[in-house]
């Protein structure tokens, strides 16, 4: 069956069933977990309303017009499930011992610095608004703390001096409200809180994969956090 045929199924079958889980259209249709969250991005571009449901059976649901409306609402300690698409980064990069906290500390500021007296070298930079948003993508992994500083872009090309560049794959994750400091010290404290959370929800955290801090601004106290979950 041709994609676009699919997909076009996909979107007649989430109408027919307005709540269900990815596991369950996966298995409906014959493919990869992984590939049915690629289609549903793609639903979710040409403007069908999916909404993720918290808890571990929660699954998906389309979105009435008063649910739409209301969205907004939601309070700064909800955490909800999302599938964000596929993530193009660049920008700046630190890599240094998990252990190695002060230093951190000290030099994510001179990082995001860099990176805002440097805008007009990156080329493609996705803008959602009159201005980018400033994203950054964090590892802890093998006592290795790999921090990126960036913005996103449409394409990965002609990349600056001394940046680098990421791609991460369309994923589920946690996504939650982090209001406080932009330090190392803040967000390390709300991560910590949303993965207990998640665990009472039955929800598994991706450590190998990248987690992610969007703001409006290097200076912003507010910041939207997105932990990958395990499938």
């Amino acid at each position: 069956m041709p994609k676009t045929e699919r997909i076009l199924k996909v979107m007649q079958r989430v109408y027919e069933r307005q709540n269900f889980t990815v596991g369950e259209l996966a298995e409906e249709f014959s493919v990869s977990y992984r590939t049915m969250l690629r289609y549903l991005h793609e639903l979710s571009r040409l403007g069908v309303p999916l909404y993720a449901n918290e808890g571990k059976n929660g699954g998906y649901s389309m979105l009435t017009s008063r649910q739409m409306r209301e969205q907004p609402s939601q309070t700064n300690e909800s955490i909800q499930r999302i599938i964000k698409p596929q993530t193009l980064i660049v920008g700046l990069e630190m890599k240094l011992p998990f252990t190695a906290y002060y230093m951190s500390q000290a030099l994510k500021p001179k990082l995001w610095q860099e990176l805002q007296d440097r805008m007009e070298e990156i080329p493609y930079i996705r803008k959602k608004t009159s201005s980018p948003s400033y994203i950054a993508a964090v590892l802890n992994r093998q006592q290795i703390y790999h921090y990126v500083a960036g913005v996103e872009v449409t394409t990965i090309r002609d990349t600056p001096k001394r940046m680098v560049s990421l791609t991460l794959p369309t994923q589920e994750y946690a996504m939650y409200t982090h209001e406080g400091h932009a330090d190392r010290e803040d967000t390390d404290q709300s991560y910590a809180y949303v993965i207990q959370q998640l665990k009472q929800r039955s929800l598994t955290p991706n450590p190998t994969l990248y987690s992610l801090e969007l703001r409006t601004s290097i200076h912003a106290s507010k910041a939207q956090i997105y932990i990958p979950l395990i499938e």
